[in-house]
């Protein structure tokens, strides 16, 4: 990846959108549709264990060890009948070299735990277990949270919208349960990475959570990867406008608790990712954003794009319903609804791997088709807009600083998330950390040919981001 001399303004001048969808889209037809509603209702074997090992099979240590890494399936109890779903990976090669992280007890590199984003689930993260996994020694956890993918999916409680201690229980729904994960699973030190919704309770993890191992004196979670993370900036929403930081000017934070522009949630499921990953810009992952960028919604209400798609959507939001309850309720319609999402997004993979794009379209349609739960989290924790009641940056900065916890903050150049929010959040944590500690503890990246899913439209660089910043050598 090269270094670009554009200016931040220039950038964002010349950024083309992840959802200029530029190129053929596939067509998934009403008979295909049809055929998958047979075989997912009454065939037998369509079962989600079997769904999901198809998909997995692509991986060359699936099921079958490949003499270096083995993997396997755990579904780890929690209690209350519940229970955390999770693939692990294990490098069962001897590291050679020790491990460069900050607390370097030892020559095996810390766990890494994965946690996916909203209504998503671990087989996301398909094309980067093979990539990750290659450092020997290393284990990966990628979970599905509770209410998601194929975790227990217990009846949502009804929580309320409108305090603090409303959001925090919603919170605490998600990551109270992922400590007894990780208590169950006697993980002592490892590296959350977590992306979009499940970067948001990543963070929130981090706040509850992170402490001293007695044993090692090192900290629980030795770093932290925020992939496009939801819920970062200051807004007119928040539950915590009154709470002034001590770091932060009370101008700056008053002018971000006035911005009501949020996120064009509608482009989630517009990305034709094979626009995304052919197009090439001048982007680079050192280039940092400065002005306001294209991918939000405008500040001027009068060019809102109000589409039918966008009011209908938001309607839904208000009233805390959920798209997916109109996935299960329409019989052989339901496959057709999906391949809106899987056509856009695996559009490349269409092409290339007919088998493999057919593995991942059964896997969505069987995890968006499961009993409504943890989706109905979102709009209670995020206004319209995917902007956050309790903003991460009113709530992170010192005390990550105080933990002295390394994050690293990464979009995708064609990201629809917010990135400016990200950068900030750097330099707030940076600003503090080299007045308390001499030191930087936070990185800002954006991943070139990437859009929100970035993890998925380049998994090689995004493989290349995610070692050097654990300062562990690719082999």
């Amino acid at each position: 990846m090269s270094t670009t001399t554009q200016t931040p303004t220039d950038r964002m001048s010349s950024k083309r959108s992840e959802f200029n969808d530029g190129r053929k889209r596939p067509i998934y037809t009403w008979t295909e549709s049809f055929k998958d509603w047979i075989k997912q209702s009454f065939y037998s074997h369509y079962t989600d264990e079997q769904v999901e090992s198809n998909l997995l099979s692509v991986l060359p240590f699936y099921p079958e060890s490949d003499g270096k890494r083995i993997a396997k399936i755990i579904n780890t109890d929690i209690g209350d009948g519940n229970y955390i779903h999770e693939l692990y990976i294990e490098n069962i090669e001897k590291p050679v070299h020790p491990s460069l992280t900050s607390t370097a007890l030892s020559q095996t590199p810390p766990d890494v735990v994965l946690v996916h984003g909203y209504a998503a689930s671990l087989g996301l993260f398909i094309d980067n277990f093979d990539s990750l996994s290659r450092i020997p020694g290393i284990k990966i956890h990628a979970i599905d949270l509770l209410g998601f993918g194929f975790s227990s999916r217990p009846h949502f409680p009804n929580f309320g919208t409108t305090t603090a201690e409303d959001i925090y229980k919603t919170e605490d729904w998600f990551i109270d349960t992922l400590e007894v994960w990780r208590k169950k699973r006697n993980l002592n030190r490892f590296v959350l990475m977590g992306h979009s919704f499940g970067g948001y309770l990543s963070c929130c993890y981090a706040l509850k959570y992170q402490q001293k191992i007695a044993s090692t004196n090192a900290n629980l979670i030795d770093k932290l990867v925020l992939i496009s993370p939801v819920g970062l900036e200051r807004n007119k929403f928040s539950l915590l406008k009154n709470a002034q930081e001590a770091f932060v000017s009370s101008s700056v934070q008053a002018k971000g608790n006035q911005q009501d522009t949020g996120i064009d949630v509608e482009q989630e499921y517009l990305a034709n990712q094979e626009d995304i990953v052919h197009q090439t810009t001048n982007s680079s992952s050192t280039v940092v954003p400065d002005e306001a960028r294209t991918g939000r919604l405008p500040d001027d209400p009068d060019e809102l794009p109000q589409t039918r798609r966008i009011k209908i959507i938001k309607k839904m939001w208000e009233n805390n319903f959920s798209p997916f309850s109109i996935v299960r309720n329409v019989g052989p319609v339901r496959s057709k609804l999906i391949s809106g999402w899987t056509t856009h997004r695996f559009s490349h993979v269409y092409y290339t791997n007919p088998q493999h794009f057919q593995n991942m379209h059964d896997y969505i349609y069987r995890v968006f088709n499961a009993k409504g739960s943890g989706e109905y989290a979102i709009t209670r924790v995020l206004a319209f807009g995917a902007l956050a009641k309790l903003p991460l940056l009113d709530r992170c900065p010192e005390k990550f600083v105080d933990m002295k916890l390394p994050t690293l903050w990464m979009y995708g150049d064609k990201d629809w998330m917010n990135e400016e929010a990200g950068y900030e959040m750097m330099n707030e944590i940076n600003d503090l950390s080299i007045k308390k500690h001499n030191q930087k503890l936070a990185s800002f990246k954006i991943l070139t040919n990437s859009g929100h899913h970035l993890y998925l439209d380049n998994p090689p660089d995004f493989a290349k981001e995610i070692f050097s910043f654990l300062k562990l050598g690719d082999k």
